[in-house]
């Protein structure tokens, strides 16, 4: 039950421990307040943060598409908890591949 990241190769460690403490975020709510407490602890603003996250992209290890094996990706913590509650998902290529007969469950 953990997550998996994929990073750009120009990110160095500290950015990279940066995107971690981002994907930490557990609380259902007061995403906004986490955002701000990153924003305010790294002296950055916003957009930076995002485009920043936008070079890291996290998986879940233990939901997988039940097509392809493929792991879950996420968009933001938030999804987490949901995305563990599936009983069922498919990603949206073999969707696709399947012409629409696969049904998300996403």
């Amino acid at each position: 039950m953990s997550i998996s990241f994929v990073f750009d190769p120009t990110l160095n460690e500290a950015v990279k421990d940066f995107c971690r403490e981002y994907w930490s975020y557990n609380s259902p709510d007061n995403y906004l307040a986490h955002v701000e407490i990153l924003c305010q602890s790294y002296g950055i603003s916003y957009s930076l943060l995002f485009r920043t996250l936008s070079k890291c992209q996290a998986y879940l290890d233990d939901v997988h598409c039940e097509y392809c094996g493929r792991p879950y990706q996420l968009d933001v913590p938030a999804d987490i908890p949901y995305a563990r509650r599936l009983n069922s998902w498919f990603c949206e290529g073999c969707i696709s591949f399947s012409g629409g007969q696969l049904i998300a469950d996403r």
